[in-house]
């Protein structure tokens, strides 16, 4: 009972970070867009993407250490734990001073590297120089992320980072009021906020895991090698990942223009901020699994991943449909300087692989969970390489700005939604030793899900001819009844229902005290 109350806490806390971090885009956003342009807006995305790029160097050592001390703890192996987390973090130190070397030159020369208006110049560099040291520091104290994983106290980190993300929004609301606007405001505010995790997760680790002690003498290359020997295929991995989404607005930036590029940071907010929202509700499965897998409890491990791919078919079905059918009415009255026609195209075109993808999600926490990345990363790396492929001779041998555009929003979606239907299911079900059936059926009766809702929500659409937020809202409201109604009948099973029936009697019951 008390591991199911940390999960429905956790699962609570994801959810309400997200919606304030979406809250804060949906209102600041427009804002910002309105004051800075488009293209000046699209240099945020670009100078992610470029963090990313230098994240490559990281991800070998960092991307499997919690998965180590994790086990290492609940195995009270504290040396063994102890010995992972102290070289983790110096190695990390180690990694960004070379790592700075690069970013400086970089910055020194960005002008010829990417396409900056010449008005723009100074505001874009500093914008860079902002998010490149927050990928600095990130980076340094990136191990004490592992407190709250070990354990299961993943609401603490969501409601420090609800806290953060109100912090930066503050801070951008009053640098914007009191002086003139520029893009790099939002470096800065980023760094600011960056600051107050890392203080937060330094005050974790002494309150959860007190025996993590950070220590020279803890410092063993053969933690680093064992560390590097797991992760190297993560390095591939993301590599594959850098191909299909992180050179997309570099590209747009160099083939296309400034101005398209930022079209295409706008469009990006959606899938990218519907997958951080599930990303976020897969990552309270992790910490769950991870236990049981040390403890060899395989039974239990497996009745829980089939339980989470019904779980996630049914809440990814909802806000997928929405965005298929009224993401153009979102766009008109949120962006009402933009074409929302436009948006809505390129939004469908990255949102392709979303109704079949998004119940596997968390069949991603497996590949690590085992230990077994290298299938993974090197499918990774021919769908992506493909991707990226595509674009860059699609866009060479056609004329249109749109289609250039459709080119990069929506190839690497249709390669994804590959990779769901043909991959994930078979190689997650191998790794685990369960049929993949179990896998597939998840996915297959959440679309179906997916395509009896639209119908009735396109229906509701064409009755109506006037579009305001309250209109809309109640568009939400019928998606998510409709949505209930159908998830319920087709994707969850008994034990499922029994389940809700249960939590509304709870709650009925206190309603009648």
């Amino acid at each position: 009972m008390e591991s199911k109350k940390k999960f429905a806490i956790n699962g609570i806390a994801q959810v309400f970070s997200f919606l304030v971090s979406i809250g804060i885009t949906f209102f600041l956003t427009p804002y910002i867009v309105s004051r800075l342009g488009a293209a000046a807006y699209g240099f945020v995305g670009l100078a992610s993407n470029f963090v990313s790029y230098a994240q490559i160097a990281t991800i070998a050592l960092n991307s499997m250490a919690g998965r180590f001390i994790t086990i290492s703890v609940h195995q009270n192996d504290i040396e063994k734990a102890r010995k992972y987390f102290s070289s983790v973090f110096y190695s990390n130190i180690i990694l960004v001073a070379f790592i700075s070397i690069i970013g400086l030159a970089v910055l020194y020369k960005l002008e010829h590297i990417i396409d900056i208006p010449a008005n723009n110049l100074y505001d874009v560099k500093v914008l860079f120089g902002c998010i490149f040291l927050n990928f600095f520091i990130s980076i340094i104290f990136n191990v004490y992320n592992v407190c709250t994983f070990i354990r299961n106290r993943l609401d603490l980190s969501s409601t420090r980072t609800i806290i953060a993300n109100a912090l930066k929004a503050i801070l951008l609301v009053g640098i914007f009021y009191f002086f003139d606007p520029a893009v790099w405001y939002i470096g800065l505010a980023t760094v600011i906020s960056t600051i107050y995790i890392i203080i937060t997760n330094i005050h974790f680790r002494r309150r959860l895991t007190p025996d993590l002690i950070i220590g020279l003498k803890y410092f063993d290359t053969k933690a680093i090698k064992e560390l590097l020997s797991a992760g190297i295929w993560n390095i591939v991995s993301r590599l594959s990942g850098l191909l299909q989404h992180g050179f997309d607005l570099l590209i747009a930036n160099l083939l296309i223009g400034p101005t398209e590029m930022g079209i295409l940071a706008i469009i990006k907010r959606i899938p990218t901020l519907t997958l951080t929202l599930f990303e976020r509700i897969n990552s309270i499965f992790a910490p769950p699994w991870t236990k049981l897998y040390a403890q060899n409890n395989f039974d239990e491990l497996h009745k829980s991943i089939e339980q989470s791919l019904r779980i996630f078919g049914f809440i990814s079905f909802i806000p997928t449909a929405f965005i298929f059918v009224f993401c153009d009415w979102f766009y008109q009255l949120w962006l009402p300087s933009q074409d929302a026609k436009l948006l809505y195209l390129l939004t469908a075109a990255g949102c392709l692989e979303l109704p079949l993808a998004m119940p596997l999600q968390p069949i991603y926490n497996i590949f690590p969970l085992t230990n077994k990345l290298k299938a993974n990363a090197l499918f990774n790396l021919v769908i992506y390489t493909a991707t990226f492929a595509t674009v860059v001779i699609g866009i060479n041998i056609t004329e249109s700005s749109l289609t250039h555009m459709l080119l990069i929003a929506g190839t690497g979606s249709f390669f994804s939604l590959s990779k769901a239907l043909i991959f994930l299911p078979i190689y997650g079900a191998k790794c685990i030793k369960i049929k993949a059936k179990a896998l597939y059926l998840g996915m297959l009766r959440s679309g179906i899900a997916f395509a009896v809702l639209i119908v009735p929500l396109f229906i509701l659409k064409n009755q109506i001819s006037h579009i305001s937020w309250p209109i809309l809202a109640t568009s939400i409201v019928a998606c998510c009844l409709f949505g209930f109604i159908i998830g319920y009948a087709i994707i969850l099973n008994k034990n499922d229902r029994k389940g809700i029936a249960r939590l509304y009697n709870k709650i009925a019951q206190r309603f009648h005290r």
